[in-house]
């Protein structure tokens, strides 16, 4: 079995990253999450987008991707994909899924990285790599990840 990750790399127009904090495990994540059956890792990154920040964002090029031979939390490989979720200019707009999110915030990429669950940390250089660059860079990962 094989498990897919999708997650959007939303900014702020001043290019801050947004992360969210979950309330049901530590460390800060991208929007996103597990990919249903049936569903591909694009249109994932779209509902999971809608789900958790309440809005219909177009989810743009694929930024990131990084196989990971086994996830900290499950027990079996994973492809995290990460999306370009484009830039959000009014915050008041982000409806938090109250459910599984405590807060956001949109913080610089070194004060983004501080925050992040280990696994996202080397995602914030490598996806403003690939929005400046414009394709998408692989990174595989060989420790816990998701």
């Amino acid at each position: 079995m094989h498990i897919a990750v999708a997650c959007a790399f939303i900014t702020d127009p001043e290019g801050r990253p947004l992360i969210v904090e979950p309330n049901y495990r530590d460390g800060w994540l991208f929007v996103g999450g597990l990919v249903d059956r049936g569903e591909s890792p694009h249109e994932g990154c779209a509902r999971e987008i809608k789900e958790e920040i309440g809005l219909d964002l177009p989810v743009g090029d694929l930024l990131v991707v990084d196989w990971v031979a086994r996830g900290d939390r499950l027990d079996m490989p994973l492809t995290f994909y990460l999306f370009d979720g484009g830039v959000i200019e009014d915050p008041a707009t982000i409806k938090l899924q109250e459910e599984e999110l405590s807060r956001f915030e949109f913080l610089s990429p070194d004060d983004a990285i501080g925050l992040l669950a280990d696994f996202n940390r080397p995602r914030v250089p490598l996806a403003l790599e690939a929005r400046r660059i414009g394709r998408t860079i692989y990174q595989p990962t060989h420790v816990g990840a998701a």
